[in-house]
């Protein structure tokens, strides 16, 4: 226990670090607060069906966000974060750069959804569908403008951007669901309003940015960014599709009710990532800065992995426990199986909140692209684990097949973060 403390109290070193740490930390609480009340409120009120068509018609502007995005988010976080690019001019060039991507991805997306969409997305209508489709631009124009703040380190500004879609979503699902007793189309509408206050919030900030020189050519910056951001971007379509494999694998070979009984699993498991997701805003840009100074990057990155995976240990013990009573009276008793995926995916959340801060010191590092070959391989075995063991163990089968890709994700990223000590960017 005394080494881990002073492990902690190295990890928490600097004032800033400490503090926008603190900080972002506890914006992931009041989001994971909002998040829980919202799932509970869809899930009582819509039942484990309409949970499942809801979750789908969500995923729908994540993939495309994910597919999409280009890398733009991460390689703006790690122009700015260098000091390489100004923030207001990363802002500009970035909205220009999400209306010509959200574009080309409602075109391409729409024939698909329209032709295609009770294929891929069994039982779920095309209005739910087209609905996800128009939130795509909202979640693409967020996620670019919020990068500008991460990359200054803006984390009070940063937080708040963050935090406003879930608070608007939530009482806006309220209102809709008990307020109005009207059905997931609303529910799924009230999501779309969460994400357009999110714009609007951090608009409110990218405005009040300071008008200075810029320090490259506005083509000198969009040649750079999309450089980095190819490579960024392949890592983060391979962890997405690691992430939501599962999910959309359950959907396609059981059914919306065993997706919706799923899903609680898999949004009560993902609530412990969210110290690993604070930490991991935060030392981004801060491990980007350390160019000429690999080696202490490489310690920032082992004892604050360390500490996280400790944390995210407990946390987990402590909140399988608390389900074990209380899972049926929150969700109610057609989620009661949700319990048993939710402690087999524990073990790979635990080492999945590891392997998100290594792979933070491999993109601070210059190399994104060794994301994407550690991501490849483990969303191949993913998705081939979850082929083989959905059609025989079911949910639980999808959770096991969850578990083994984050652990061999987590052993990957520990060989490749070594490596790092050899460059000097």
């Amino acid at each position: 226990m005394s080494q881990l403390i002073i492990w902690l109290s190295k990890f928490l070193q600097g004032s800033n670090i400490r503090r926008n740490t603190l900080m972002t930390f506890n914006r992931q609480l009041a989001a994971a607060a909002a998040q829980l009340l919202l799932v509970i409120a869809i899930a009582r009120e819509l039942g484990p069906e309409g949970n499942g068509l809801y979750a789908m018609a969500i995923l729908v502007p994540s993939m495309l966000s994910t597919f999409l995005n280009l890398g733009v988010a991460p390689a703006t976080v790690y122009f700015v974060g260098r000091a390489e690019v100004d923030g207001r001019q990363a802002s500009n060039e970035n909205l220009k750069l999400a209306v010509i991507v959200s574009s080309i991805g409602i075109i391409l997306a729409a024939p698909i959804l329209y032709y295609y969409g009770k294929t891929l997305f069994p039982d779920v209508s095309l209005l739910l569908l087209l609905i996800g489709l128009s939130i795509f631009p909202l979640s693409l124009l967020l996620s670019y403008w919020n990068s500008v703040l991460q990359g200054l380190e803006n984390f009070r500004a940063f937080n708040w951007t963050v935090l406003a879609p879930p608070l608007t979503t939530l009482l806006l699902t309220f209102i809709t669901l008990y307020g109005l007793n009207l059905d997931i189309t609303a529910a799924v509408l009230a999501y779309a309003i969460g994400q357009a206050c999110g714009v609007l919030v951090v608009w409110r900030y990218i405005r009040l940015l300071p008008n200075s020189k810029p320090l490259s050519a506005p083509g000198n910056y969009k040649r750079h960014v999309l450089t980095y951001g190819w490579k960024a971007h392949l890592s983060n379509v391979m962890a997405f599709i690691n992430y939501r494999a599962d999910i959309f694998l359950v959907n396609f070979f059981l059914s919306p009710i065993s997706t919706g009984i799923y899903v609680i699993a898999v949004q009560m498991s993902e609530k412990l990532w969210m110290l690993s997701q604070a930490a991991s805003t935060v030392l981004l840009p801060r491990l980007s800065a350390m160019r000429s100074d690999p080696i202490e990057r490489y310690k920032i990155t082992m004892r604050t992995s360390f500490i996280i995976g400790v944390l995210t240990l407990v946390a987990s013990l402590i909140l399988a426990l608390a389900l074990y009573f209380l899972l049926e009276p929150f969700f109610g008793e057609d989620y009661k199986a949700s319990l048993s995926p939710f402690l087999w995916l524990l073990p790979g959340v635990v080492v999945g909140a590891v392997s998100r801060i290594q792979s933070n010191c491999i993109a601070a590092a210059g190399k994104p692209e060794w994301n994407f070959y550690s991501s490849l391989i483990v969303v191949s075995l993913n998705i081939a684990f979850n082929v083989i063991l959905i059609p025989v163990y079911g949910i639980i089968g999808a959770a096991l097949s969850t578990t083994i890709a984050y652990t061999i994700n987590a052993i990957i990223k520990f060989f490749m973060i070594r490596k790092t000590l050899k460059l000097n960017n």
